[in-house]
């Protein structure tokens, strides 16, 4: 064995080699290693038999054997100098490669990863033997540097990345500054410099995320980082892409930065890789024609028998979406449900129960004539107690029929008087056994077995009743006039753009199915769906078109089979909160696309706010915001924590009231306008409420623009004096609850030192005004937040729901009041308020309640809430005879009260225990209430003087309450109402 500056060369001797080279069998006489090859310094170990040399070269071991036992004291130290010096070169290269990163690139974790591998395994080569080895000056300061490299932790790695953005902001201060009208704010910049694999830029409402959009294209290239046709900028709308194609011409002086569409992207892809441009279908710019083609479509499938009886069969049993009154927790909620549904028959009747619509359509469409709550043929009424009603009644048989909402166990719903239903069902088989008349009964569990239409025809058919099944051309006319076939194909329309939006394959739409929460009504839907889907890819395909679906969904594609190599190296993605999963897999496999010339992938740019997240009807999902590492992997997030438009209160509110839910992220936004009074205000006011003296207009739209022009007029001006004319936006959930064009123009003239603009809440996103009025705050279906249900099919296509309930519906609240520069008016009438408006009221939110007078009915709006139902309001009636109060869920809830014997004015039964008071504050009558059946008490005359009696007292009736009171044993609560 021989140590030359060069290597360690290794001989045959007598005869016999002295050295196992791995797998050679019989090596040449002469082996010769260099000291570059040598992974570390060759180690001396003993054995009885002399020394052995052992070492690695490029991962493959080696050894000598039989060595002299002078070898290690003669060799080891000499060996170890020359490997150092012969390795040096590699370990400061290195370690200068690694300070060239940290000081020209930010540390990317994909970077890190690859260096850290780097840095360990040349850690690996020298240490632990050179710690006490002499070796020159330069090669312990590079080790030095490698030890303190291997050593990294977290902190350390945070704080080279905090070191390349203070020096970017330094070198590049004047850019910032100058970038924009304003200079950007240091979250601005720090946002525009930070560049890990993964970036998202949390960016609250009016805290300029467009600048920093700017910004960072601008700081790529001037730090010369990036060339402009390696920047990918993409929008969601054309008119947001052409708006930031303005604004980057403007401010960065280039047009070469384009931002591009998701769809003008996917048509880049396709033509590049097709070879063409491929055209786009006519439909996907017409919504119209397309619904057009899909009602024509429809039509002539249903002239197949085999169609036509999937199509009954749907809209018989799985049309609506189907709840359980088990589910509820309050007959109000089931009762607003059904209201909010409108959930008819095919006779176009209102039912109070799914099993009620069954039947109902099912004596329809068996020709049987039926009445729905018709009266009963003998009187059983009487002063107290209106006629009974049967559920249905079969006129030419003379046969009614009752379903009775009640499970296996005999149980009602929660929020129903188990013990008074059972009674009532006990009553009523009386009452017919005593008159002789035939009561089919039919029950819950019946229908939750799926069993009830089959137990009603085994019935109807032990009666001998005729069925007589109504010809298709019958029922199908009927589907017609109720306008169901056409509200089908504009569903089947939209449902076409979001299942191909969704880019399943089998498997995907079988989990789907899985999934949903009523799966057997969703592949009923799809069943009639398939063939129209089929069609319309034939027709796409005919014609050589695509649509905007086959945009992405193609290109996705050919990204992900390498057809198509990304060019870019940064892509930046605005409006992130509103992406669909599809679309993320889109820029997902843009960024993860090999680049041409070996270049690393490209970083990812994502700016959003899921607090803004308001477009899940059209397949966002907020998931990916929320959840952005775990889809994309790890993550720099930074926050724009300064708001630039609305003021601190009105900051305060919205952000109070949109992380109630949990999910949502948290952010720390501060407002550049500080007040500290609330800008906030709410105008309490109902329909047919008069006029003021102060207020002289009863309508509360123009009570709030009143309100405004006062303040538009005032000389001394809030700290954010206005510029210009105020713009004003009327906002609703709906656009129909909005002033149309007419009434715009009218007020417009009203109040011209104002600009008045309506606008829906989803279409105010990304734009601000002076003042806003938001409107329709009140339940329902067409009420904010909305209870409308999707329907499953297009639900099963849709984003997952998220847990918290109407977590949407708040965020679009949220994007309403932050719309306003200064101050924001909400009008509610408190009859049927907004569930949102309530909860403004009831956890002390810092709104102004007082600058508008408020009725008494208003302020006490819970105390007329419906004592049966609990949700519903008691509204104001009148009957042939006299007026009175019912709720407002009728004719499903038939409570009916009476008002004030006085003064007519609703009571309430809620501020005193035992007693109803009557809401005039200028009138002082109370009446007491049974504390048997929780009935009204009315003053009556006896034999000897007056009493309170039950208004439930039924002579000779096993429903009626003989409670009494005596009167002059009675102590009257006296009234305070505040």
């Amino acid at each position: 064995m021989d140590l030359t500056e060069k290597g360690i060369t290794f001989y045959r001797a007598q005869g016999q080699f002295l050295a196992k080279f791995g797998s050679v069998k019989e090596p040449p006489a002469e082996v010769c290693f260099l000291w570059q090859q040598l992974d570390c310094p060759p180690k001396f170990s003993f054995s009885p038999l002399g020394y052995l040399l052992g070492f690695t070269v490029s991962g493959k071991a080696y050894q000598v054997l039989f060595l002299s036992y002078f070898a290690r004291k003669h060799f080891e130290n000499d060996i170890a100098q020359r490997w150092a010096t012969h390795n040096a070169q590699q370990l400061s290269n290195l370690v200068a490669r690694v300070e060239l990163t940290l000081a020209k690139e930010y540390l990317r974790q994909s970077r890190l990863e690859m260096m850290q591998a780097r840095i360990e395994r040349e850690y690996r080569r020298w240490f632990p033997w050179c710690e006490n080895m002499p070796l020159a000056n330069d090669i312990n300061a590079a080790l030095a540097k490698l030890q303190k490299m291997y050593s990294w932790n977290k902190a350390d790695i945070e704080q080279l990345r905090e070191n390349y953005v203070k020096a970017q902001l330094f070198k590049f201060a004047d850019f910032f500054e100058h970038v924009e009208s304003k200079p950007l704010t240091e979250m601005q910049q720090r946002a525009c410099v930070i560049d890990d694999n993964n970036n998202l830029l949390l960016a609250g409402a009016g805290t300029g995320k467009t600048s920093v959009m700017v910004g960072r294209a601008g700081y790529l290239i001037n730090s010369g980082q990036a060339q402009a046709d390696e920047i990918l900028l993409l929008a969601y709308g054309r008119k947001a892409a052409d708006e930031m194609d303005e604004r980057i011409k403007e401010k960065l002086g280039t047009d070469d930065i384009k931002a591009s569409t998701f769809h003008s992207l996917g048509l880049r892809v396709i033509a590049q890789v097709e070879g063409k441009s491929p055209s786009l279908s006519p439909w996907a710019e017409d919504e119209k024609a397309k619904d057009n083609w899909v009602q024509s479509t429809l039509e002539t499938l249903i002239e197949d028998g085999a169609y036509r009886k999937q199509l009954f069969e749907y809209f018989s049993q799985y049309y609506y979406v189907e709840k359980s009154p088990f589910d509820f927790d309050t007959l109000g909620e089931y009762f607003q449900y059904l209201n909010d549904n409108d959930i008819r028959t095919l006779k176009r009747e209102r039912v109070k129960s799914f099993g009620e619509l069954y039947i109902a359509n099912w004596l329809f469409s068996n020709g049987i004539e039926y009445k729905y709550e018709a009266k009963y043929e003998h009187d059983v009424s009487c002063v107290d107690f209106r006629q009974y009603q049967p559920d249905f009644y079969l006129p030419d048989y003379g046969v009614y029929i009752e379903y009775y909402g009640i499970d296996e166990d005999h149980s009602t719903a929660p929020y129903i008087d188990n013990q008074q239903y059972l009674e009532s069902m006990e009553w009523k088989r009386q009452l017919h056994k005593e008159h002789g008349t035939v009561c089919l009964e039919l029950f819950y569990y019946q229908h939750k077995k799926g069993l009830l239409t089959h137990k009603l025809e085994h019935a109807i058919h032990a009666l001998d009743i005729k069925v007589s099944p109504l010809p298709d051309e019958a029922i199908l006319a009927t589907l017609n006039e109720l306008g169901r076939v056409t509200e089908l194909a504009k569903l089947f329309s939209k449902l076409i753009g979001l299942y191909k939006a969704a880019c399943l394959d089998e498997n995907g739409l079988n989990k789907v199915f899985k999934h949903a929460a009523d799966a057997k009504q969703i592949r009923k839907a799809f069943e009639l769906l398939e063939p129209i889907l089929s069609r319309y890819q034939q027709q796409l395909s005919a014609s050589g078109d695509i649509d905007f679906e086959d945009m992405i969904g193609k290109a996705l594609r050919y990204i992900q089979q390498g057809q198509f190599l990304s060019p870019w190296r940064y892509i930046m993605v605005d409006e992130f909160q509103d992406i669909s999963e599809p679309r993320a897999r889109l820029v997902k496999a843009l960024r993860d696309s090999s680049l041409p010339g070996g270049k690393p992938k490209a970083s990812l740019f994502c700016v959003g706010d899921d607090w803004q997240a308001i477009y899940r009807f059209s397949g966002a999902d907020v998931s990916l915001t929320t959840q952005f590492t775990e889809y994309f992997g790890p993550t720099a997030k930074t926050y724009l924590d300064k708001t630039f438009r609305f003021n601190s209160s009105i900051g305060d509110v919205a952000t109070q009231f949109v992380t109630k839910n949990p999910v949502q992220l948290n952010k720390d936004i501060r407002s550049v306008s500080q007040v500290d009074y609330p800008t906030v205000s709410l105008i309490r006011r109902g329909e047919q409420e008069p006029a003021t003296q102060d207020e002289p207009s009863h309508n509360a739209l123009e009570q709030a623009l009143n309100a405004i022009s006062k303040r538009v007029e005032k000389v001394e001006k809030v700290e954010d004096e206005l510029k210009g004319q105020p713009v004003v936006y009327l906002l609703a959930r709906f656009w129909f609850q909005l002033p149309d064009n007419v009434r715009l123009k009218q007020l417009n003239r009203q109040y011209p030192k104002l600009t008045i603009e309506c606008q829906s809440f989803h279409a105010s996103k990304g734009k601000e005004a002076d003042y806003v009025v938001i409107m329709g705050m009140q339940t329902g279906k067409h009420g904010f937040p909305s209870m409308k249900v999707t329907p499953p099919i297009l639900d099963a296509f849709l984003a997952k729901t998220e847990a918290f309930e109407f977590a949407e519906e708040r965020r679009l609240f949220y994007v309403a009041l932050t719309r306003a520069k200064h101050r924001a008016y909400v009008l509610a009438d408190m009859t049927d308020a907004s569930p949102f408006v309530v909860e403004l009221l009831k956890d002390n939110y810092a709104i102004e309640q007082d600058e508008f007078s408020t009725s008494l009915v208003q302020k006490i709006f819970e105390d007329i809430s419906c004592v049966r139902c609990t949700t519903g309001t008691l509204k104001p009636r009148v009957g042939n005879f006299k007026s009175f109060f019912s709720c407002s869920h009728f004719p499903l809830c038939d409570h009916k009260e009476e008002g004030c014997e006085l003064c007519g004015s609703p009571m309430t039964r809620k501020r005193f225990t035992g007693f109803k008071v009557c809401l005039n504050d200028v009138c002082s009558n109370t009446v007491p209430i049974c504390s048997v059946c929780g009935g009204d008490m009315k003053l009556r005359k006896g034999p000897y003087g007056e009493f309170w009696g039950c208004r439930n007292y039924r002579n000779k009736s096993k429903q009626s309450c003989g409670h009494i009171i005596d009167k002059a044993k009675l102590e009257l609560p006296s009234k305070e109402v505040t």
